[in-house]
């Protein structure tokens, strides 16, 4: 599992889109929840004044665990600035720190079966004897791991820590029009990835209308721990080669409409396409024959390139201490995988609007890649063009639920300038079109599900 993310193709556009979304909501919100949706030029250079001196900050602490797989730990910093002159400025410091087991593709089996990690070589436990550079003999033991039967086949020693810093700035060039550019820096110990953006927005119809374009460029370089294998190569042979790349561009169109004091809308299009070394290194799939027996094991392969379309609808309502927000997401990518996102938050104020509760609930589901297969048959897996077993990429639903509580911490000035919350979500997920397993596979959980909760306490100033 990787947060981020690093999923995938599109996983940035999504994010650059929900920056802008979110940069844009917030700046709307000031008006819906205000006592009237008119702003004068004059009250808007006031508020601005106001605020060119201080900074923003949101922090927050992230716990994240997967029942019977990975845990992680995240720790977040936001911040942002606005000057007097209207330039902004935000920023984001995230920490990833994974450990626990992560699925390596195979599939169940009534048999005990043996894996290397990704730095082995071999699949036997026997040492391994060899000699260094400087003639010193040294030897070393196998990195394998049992899974015994009826069991998914996981790496138990799966670890992972990624450090992610972004940026970006705002400057208007015309009371009426805004140019907005930004950077980020992932880094990770078998993989690196810098991106930029530039885009540019208007204001129109009084400012309640804004028109927005982004473009973003990314460049990724791999460095798998033992390094990249063949595609679609005999597991047991451990053909494996150096670093690998992959780079991507996309674009996102959007459209931000103030409909009344109480409502806002906002509709976005994007479209993104990578290109390179799309393979997860460290996934294989099984070779099951007709008895259901496994008879090897084979690295998976991808396509070399995607493409990614989404179009996203979100709108946000208050009425008195109640405000709804509720989005629409649709994907379809050149992979053949389609999926429906639908999520409904309410956040409810206390009578002194210093407290509040907010449930969320999340449906996600998705179709399959057209190369995707949960094993191959001994017969014909020698000819294959591409395959993965990764449960990603599978068929499957999804919900969330969560809830959230916040308080507003007031200062010595009895003012409310700080907020502390805390969420608690809960997720599971269940893959579809189960197709019975062969001979002895029939009667195991092939198709495995997910269950997974996250803890996070925050607090902003």
């Amino acid at each position: 599992m990787q947060l981020k993310p690093k999923v995938s193709v599109g996983a940035d556009a999504s994010r650059m889109r929900a920056k802008v979304a979110r940069r844009r909501l917030i700046a709307a919100s000031c008006a819906l929840l205000g006592a009237t949706a008119a702003r004068s030029q004059d009250a808007t250079k006031s508020a601005a004044d106001s605020m060119s001196d201080e900074w923003a900050f949101d922090s927050a602490l992230a716990y994240y665990h997967e029942s019977g797989r990975v845990k992680a730990i995240e720790p977040i910093v936001n911040l942002s600035k606005t000057y007097g002159d209207g330039r902004t400025f935000s920023g984001q410091v995230v920490f990833d720190s994974l450990s626990g087991s992560s699925p390596n593709g195979a599939l169940t089996s009534t048999k005990v079966q043996t894996f290397a990690s990704p730095s082995g070589k071999s699949l036997s436990a026997a040492p391994t004897t060899y000699t260094t550079s400087s003639g010193q003999l040294v030897s070393e033991s196998a990195p394998i791991y049992t899974i015994n039967p009826g069991q998914l086949p996981v790496d138990p020693s799966y670890h992972d820590q990624r450090l992610s810093m972004s940026g970006n700035w705002g400057l208007p060039i015309s009371r009426l029009t805004t140019t907005q550019v930004g950077g980020k820096l992932s880094y990770e110990h078998d993989f690196v990835s810098v991106s930029a953006n530039a885009g540019v927005s208007r204001d129109f119809n009084q400012k309640n209308t804004t028109l927005s374009f982004q473009l973003n460029d990314e460049f990724d370089r791999l460095s798998p721990i033992g390094g990249a294998p063949v595609a679609a190569s005999d597991y047991a042979l451990f053909q494996k080669g150096g670093g690998k790349t992959k780079d991507g561009v996309g674009a996102m169109l959007g459209l931000t409409q103030v409909m009344n004091r109480r409502w806002l809308t906002e509709f976005n299009l994007s479209v993104d396409r990578f290109k390179g070394y799309l393979n997860d290194p460290y996934k294989i799939i099984s070779v099951i024959d007709p008895s259901g027996n496994t008879t090897g094991y084979l690295y998976e392969r991808r396509p070399g390139t995607r493409t990614r379309k989404v179009a996203y609808w979100e709108n946000k309502a208050a009425w008195g201490r109640l405000v709804l927000d509720g989005s629409l997401r649709y994907m379809a990518d050149s992979w053949h995988v389609r999926s429906d996102t639908a999520e409904f938050s309410a956040r409810w104020w206390n009578f002194d609007r210093d407290r509040y509760i907010e449930p969320t609930v999340r449906w996600y589901r998705q179709t399959a890649a057209n190369f995707y297969t949960p094993w191959l048959d001994s017969g014909g897996s020698k000819y294959i063009d591409y395959a993965s077993a990764d449960s990603r990429l599978a068929a499957f639903h999804a919900y969330t639920v969560g809830l959230k509580y916040g308080a507003k911490i007031e200062d010595s000035e009895d003012q409310s300038s700080s907020e502390f919350n805390v969420r608690v979500e809960y997720y599971q997920q269940t893959l579809d079109h189960r197709t019975p397993g062969p001979g002895s596979l029939q009667g195991l959980d092939l198709y495995p599900g997910l269950k997974a909760i996250l803890v996070q306490v925050g607090y902003k100033f």
